[in-house]
């Protein structure tokens, strides 16, 4: 069994460990994350659940060899960086979720949309 904050680390489902699952909160703001299959066939409605978007510390915001993760003091520098600014950034004017990658900035509606978009810029800077 995972615990919850197991699977918010790690974007898994609470129910069955899927990863890529969509974050909720529940009556007592409890923060849950299920997948779309979970969803349908439990009764995961009864806890009164409200679909929610990640905030910055639940997150990983650091692109490093490949793989996203949390910010550390020491390793290697990242190739792309996830932010949200709460008030007009000064590099794009965007409130909301930013991204940087190798030189290249954006914004994005969600956090998995900074995500693709910061992983496709290094895709095409780097000729991957």
């Amino acid at each position: 069994m995972i615990t919850t904050r197991e699977a918010n680390r790690r974007r898994m489902c609470l129910d069955c460990g899927e990863s890529g699952a969509r974050l909720f909160t529940d009556r007592t703001d409890r923060i849950l994350r299920i997948c779309d299959l979970c969803l349908r066939k439990d009764d995961w409605h009864r806890f009164g659940l409200l679909e929610r978007e990640p905030i910055l510390g639940e997150v990983p915001t650091e692109y490093v060899e490949g793989e996203w993760c949390w910010p550390t003091a020491d390793g290697p520098e990242p190739g792309a960086v996830i932010t949200f600014a709460t008030e007009p950034s000064p590099e794009t004017g965007h409130v909301g979720w930013c991204w940087w990658a190798l030189g290249d900035m954006g914004d994005a509606t969600t956090y998995d949309e900074a995500r693709q978009k910061a992983e496709s810029s290094l895709c095409l800077r780097v000729g991957l």
